[in-house]
């Protein structure tokens, strides 16, 4: 009974994932490889065809594919990734309604976040 729920929760997150991961390669601003990670993630555990679809997929696949097997990084999606995410963070402190924790918090997540990135492996 838990493993059905726990496949049916991962199922649904995959989905939603997913659709965050295909909106972010429409939309600017918004990462889409990431999400198709995490959306692959779950769907190893849940849909193997999903699973299968997302990592053979001609456009993001290989490097989705290439991340979740190596947990290497394109040089160029390092650069992008952290390069907007210290363009929304600026965006964010600068024009906070809110405190200086706040603005604290949000640059200390930024500064982990760049620090995972600038330690994962690249490839060319």
């Amino acid at each position: 009974m838990v493993k059905t729920i726990k496949k049916y929760l991962l199922h649904v997150l995959g989905f939603m994932l997913l659709a965050l991961g295909i909106a972010g390669y429409i939309l600017p601003g918004l990462p889409g490889t990431i999400f198709l990670i995490l959306a692959a993630t779950c769907f190893v555990k849940s849909n193997k065809k999903m699973y299968d679809w997302i990592t053979n997929h001609r456009v993001f696949g290989k490097v989705v594919k290439d991340y979740l097997d190596t947990g290497k990084m394109p040089l160029k999606a390092k650069f992008l990734s952290i390069a907007f995410m210290w363009v929304f963070t600026t965006i964010s402190v600068i024009w906070s309604p809110y405190g200086i924790i706040f603005i604290i918090a949000v640059v200390i997540i930024s500064a982990i976040g760049t620090l995972f990135i600038l330690t994962r492996p690249t490839t060319h």
